[in-house]
């Protein structure tokens, strides 16, 4: 006589693996998350500059010298100083020594507002851009002027005076004084879902428990 065989009804999804697959998806998000921010937040940021942002200086600064959180890659720096009316007045040379990069003026500013406008590229690859102000009081006779970026020059053969305007580019792109323009993951956000995992993951505990 032969015996039937009963074959094997497959089992249901058990309640709480249903409960704890929510719970890793939000854990698989978290992660998700932090490893992505990480990067993001890697950026380099100005740390000072000579002259300081918002300084009244007595006279024109020699060079502009700004230092950053590491060494900034040498990769087409820039730096140009532009007068109160925004137009650029001298592009200036910048040169990258690890994380500072100096720029000498080849000519003396004269009595005005200034803003320096600068862009490197992060050591982590990614370009940073940002703006410094400063303030002349006194000039100097021949001093490039805040008014129209112009420089002036001698008088010509003919008896009359000439003045050459300084060569303009387009400025820099304002930015923060950082100039990071990613950031990482809010730190809030970051919380609710750990808040939330938490929560999931004391719901699955209590409910093991009351299975047993």
């Amino acid at each position: 006589m032969t015996t039937p065989v009963h074959l094997a009804r497959p089992h249901a999804a058990s309640p709480i693996l249903l409960r704890l697959a929510p719970l890793a998806a939000l854990v698989a998000a978290a992660l998700l998350l932090l490893l992505t921010a990480a990067p993001a937040s890697a950026h380099d940021t100005l740390v000072s500059s000579d002259p300081e942002d918002g300084a009244t200086l007595e006279t024109s600064p020699e060079q502009i010298t700004l230092d950053y959180s590491a060494d900034v890659l040498d990769v087409s720096p820039v730096v140009r100083i532009a007068g109160k009316d925004g137009e650029v007045v001298a592009e200036l040379d910048p040169k990258v020594d690890g994380s500072t990069v100096s720029a000498a003026l080849d000519e003396p500013l004269a009595a005005g507002d200034y803003e320096v406008r600068w862009r490197v590229v992060s050591s982590d690859g990614h370009p940073i851009e940002g703006t410094q102000t400063f303030t002349v009081e006194q000039g100097v006779s021949g001093a490039v002027s805040d008014a129209g970026g112009q420089t002036s020059a001698p008088a010509s053969d003919a008896g009359g005076a000439t003045s050459a305007p300084a060569e303009t580019t387009a400025p820099v792109a304002q930015g923060s004084g950082s100039g990071d323009s990613e950031g990482g993951a809010p730190v809030v956000l970051i919380v609710v879902i750990v808040v939330a995992v938490l929560a999931v993951a004391g719901g699955a505990v209590a409910a093991l428990r009351r299975r047993k």
